[in-house]
């Protein structure tokens, strides 16, 4: 009689010690960001000074243009449902041409810039140049390159969600000239006495 009180106790244990880890540790299964606290239009200015601190940070100067705001709700893991969040995010596409022997440069430029802004460098990849940090209110950086030798800059941060059918006039981002395909080119333009030679 007493074993079988004990292993049901072990298993209430059990079950109560695993709901707990379910429910109390849902922000560990989503990562260590911080619960979002701004409003988009805060976020979107986050996002938006991040990106200007990080091009000011660079000289000689490089040309750019901002894609569109981007809005991705989050969801629960468990359950599929939208949880209240999002993530706002834009990338900045730099303009000027970047010299294959100029990458490492301005990849160094970036990495210093963003450690003394207090992010922490999470991915550094010089042979194809990419970089990206985190802050300690959740704002995520990353620099890349593509294959065509377009460098891009993005940054995210979490928001509180304003709730369904949700648009944000006015962050549309700057006019691109068309690719062949009918979408916006993002191809390099600018040729730099520094950086594209």
């Amino acid at each position: 009689m007493k074993t079988m009180r004990r292993r049901k106790f072990s298993l209430v244990v059990a079950g109560v010690a695993l709901a707990s880890v379910c429910l109390g540790g849902c922000s560990f299964m989503r990562g260590d960001d911080p619960e979002p606290t701004v409003k988009v239009n805060q976020a979107v200015k986050r996002v938006d000074s991040v990106l200007d601190d990080t091009v000011q940070a660079v000289l000689p100067r490089l040309k750019w243009r901002d894609g569109p705001v981007r809005t991705t709700e989050r969801r629960n893991s468990f359950t599929n449902t939208a949880n209240g969040e999002l993530t706002v995010g834009r990338t900045r596409h730099v303009r000027t041409k970047v010299a294959k022997q100029k990458l490492a440069e301005l990849l160094k430029v970036v990495d210093k810039h963003w450690r003394r802004a207090g992010f922490k460098i999470g991915q550094a990849h010089a042979e194809v140049p990419s970089l990206s940090g985190t802050a300690p209110d959740g704002c995520t950086v990353k620099f890349s390159v593509s294959g065509f030798g377009e460098v891009r800059f993005d940054a995210g941060v979490g928001a509180i969600s304003p709730g369904d059918g949700f648009h944000l006039d006015g962050e549309e981002g700057d006019t691109f000239p068309k690719a062949p395909n009918g979408g916006p080119d993002y191809t390099p333009d600018v040729q730099d006495p520094y950086w594209s030679k």
